[in-house]
């Protein structure tokens, strides 16, 4: 028997975000015994689509990168292989097809948050060249929650221009900003812009200006000096929201959202907060192993520092604990096995890393409120 597949389209080989998408996908496609595979950005063209799907039949669906506004790959071009599209824009495609989605709210909330720790005396919000739909919901948040601290905000004025066109308005609006503002750009690639000009306009960051970015894209934000802080995204979680929705092929929800992880804090936000140290390697090893029996003290002992700093570390960041964190990433599983596969209870929690079913049931009705069986009579695919 032929292993269904899910091809991931339009990546890029080594590109830090979408190996994190990539990771999501095959965490769910685990649970379902799938193939995942990536398909590099030329060899995603609309014109060999027909030939890849023939190659990989069959083909349990298909997750398409759009994070750079890709609009040629519409869902009738995959006849009936369901499709999830990553990152677009809703006017792509008439709104069709399934998607997920970034919550630009809950992104501009969190960076407003992580820049009001500093205390500044007035903030201002960068958006991305050219009109983007996520770049200004992020904008309209941001000065909203400046506006309703009773804060001045400033918004620099966007136009469609080159990059060199943009620093060289930046400059000046930099230079009148008051200090100790701190300045929200919205994603890196604008914080870097944002950065190189202050630079020019002799605004020292972060002692007048403070900056954050998002994405957490580490080329990006280790290549300035100072560092770039930068909200990082579920970009894990995005890769296994997408698999899990091919498998419902729009019986469910056909749209999700993902929000912020955390703020990764580096030197241009120094004066907000402490470094956040191994968080996100913390999180990596959680969503690969919670499965596999991993206990906090375990993850602890793989880190630098005491567990009492990792778990005080991990909750600052996170806002809840390493355990919720373990015990989060099994319950998603044990609860695609019930939904999904006919695989016993006594099974689910072994595969689970629960230590026995007793123990299993008694979390999960302590969850849900059901028993697993009353839950999985009233989710089954």
């Amino acid at each position: 028997m032929v292993t269904p597949a899910i091809l991931y389209l339009d990546t890029i080989p080594g590109e830090r975000i979408q190996k994190m998408t990539l990771a999501g996908i095959r965490r769910y496609a685990a649970v379902r015994g799938w193939d995942v595979v990536a398909v590099p950005r030329e060899k995603s063209r609309p014109a060999a689509i027909p030939a890849l799907l023939a190659a990989h039949k069959p083909v349990a669906g298909c997750v398409v990168e759009c994070s750079d506004g890709r609009k040629d790959l519409p869902p009738r071009l995959f006849g009936r292989i369901p499709v999830v599209y990553l990152h677009a824009a809703p006017s792509f495609y008439g709104g069709r097809g399934m998607r997920v989605n970034s919550d630009n709210a809950a992104i501009a909330a969190s960076a407003f948050n992580e820049l009001s720790a500093g205390r500044p005396e007035a903030f201002a919000v960068v958006g991305f060249r050219g009109r983007r739909t996520w770049s200004e919901e992020r904008e309209r948040t941001f000065l909203a929650m400046a506006q309703k601290a009773g804060k001045p905000c400033v918004v620099f004025r966007r136009r469609d221009e080159e990059v060199e066109e943009k620093i060289a308005r930046l400059v000046p609006w930099l230079a009148a900003l008051p200090r100790k503002c701190a300045i929200f750009a919205v994603n890196d690639l604008t914080a870097a812009e944002v950065a190189e000009a202050a630079h020019k306009a002799h605004r020292a960051i972060p002692r007048e200006l403070t900056l954050l970015g998002v994405d957490n894209n580490v080329a990006a934000c280790e290549a300035f000096r100072p560092t770039l802080s930068s909200i990082q995204l579920d970009h894990e979680r995005a890769g296994y929201l997408a698999a899990r929705m091919l498998a419902s092929d729009g019986a469910a929800d056909n749209a999700a959202s993902i929000e912020p992880l955390l703020a990764v804090r580096r030197e241009s936000t120094r004066g907000s907060g402490r470094l956040v140290p191994h968080i996100l390697k913390a999180v990596e090893i959680i969503r690969r192993e919670a499965c596999n029996g991993l206990t906090v003290a375990a993850l602890a002992a793989r880190m630098p520092g005491s567990r009492r700093l990792l778990e005080m570390r991990f909750r600052e960041a996170m806002g809840h604990s390493i355990l919720d964190e373990i015990m989060h990433v099994r319950m998603e599983k044990v609860e695609t096995l019930l939904a999904e596969t006919d695989t016993s209870i006594d099974a689910i929690a072994g595969f689970c890393g629960f230590g026995s079913e007793i123990r299993l049931r008694h979390v999960f009705r302590a969850r849900t409120g059901l028993s697993m069986r009353e839950w999985r009579k009233r989710n089954r695919s």
